[in-house]
């Protein structure tokens, strides 16, 4: 099986296309969106009937419970809070139903585990080797035949692979073949807004068959995205940062 891991889409309808049309070129059999569909841009119900009419498999993110109200907004940052009343005004009752009833996570096929920030956290972050230590033993205690988790959340792609009880955290390159032993969690980066220090749309090709990982990074019509924040008069920061990809 050939999926396509996608993530942090936040209502950026142009990097949506993009990575949509980069991953019809790519023959895949499923694609795995790992949450925060809507929050900071200007097309929440677009990407969202997007989703739902590609045949998307998803999961719920934390901007995506904020803009229903399952969760408080106080945690987020002021920015981020103002695009979230924003979008939770201008998402259509049908798309805000649809995405109430995503799970907060999924076991794919046996083969992999997909959560939004972690798998003992929808809404914990995983910077750094610690966390995904904290990961694996999560994996291992409530997923024991699973192997591979992909997470998002961070909008920065990585690579944590356990080895000799240690974690090895693979930050260079674009393409990987994974082993037959240890754990492994890995982050496709983010669709909507790349904080990678690269401007563009970010998501993963997995092949299950040879346990292959690759990295793809698709560029969008980025000003496009910016003129729509500044028309629909949200933060222009947010628009601003898609330039720099931070």
């Amino acid at each position: 099986m050939r999926y396509a891991i996608v993530s942090d889409i936040h209502a950026n309808l142009e990097a949506l296309r993009a990575v949509l049309k980069d991953i019809k070129s790519q023959r895949v059999d499923k694609v795995i969106c790992l949450g925060d569909i809507v929050g900071y841009y200007a097309d929440p119900n677009t990407c969202t009937e997007l989703c739902r009419n590609s045949g998307f498999i998803c999961i719920r993110g934390n901007h995506d419970d904020a803009a229903l109200e399952l969760c408080d907004i106080d945690d987020f940052n002021p920015i981020a809070q103002t695009a979230l009343l924003w979008t939770a005004k201008k998402l259509k009752q049908e798309h805000k139903d649809w995405l109430r009833k995503l799970p907060e996570f999924l076991i794919i096929d046996e083969q992999f585990l997909a959560v939004h920030g972690s798998p003992w956290d929808p809404y914990a972050y995983i910077f750094s080797s610690g966390g995904a230590l904290q990961a694996f033993s999560c994996m291992r205690n409530n997923h024991p035949s699973i192997t591979l988790c992909f997470f998002g959340h961070t909008h920065q792609r990585a690579l944590y692979a356990t080895e000799e009880r240690a974690v090895q955290e693979i930050a260079q390159g674009t393409h990987y073949t994974l082993s037959d032993y240890g754990l492994f969690l890995i982050n496709p980066g983010s669709v909507g807004q790349s904080r990678d220090g690269k401007p563009g749309a970010s998501y993963i090709i997995y092949s299950s068959k040879g346990k292959e990982i690759e990295f793809r990074h698709v560029p969008y019509k980025i000003e496009l995205t910016q003129r729509k924040v500044a028309a629909a008069k949200l933060p222009m920061m947010l628009a601003e940062r898609l330039s720099l990809g931070y």
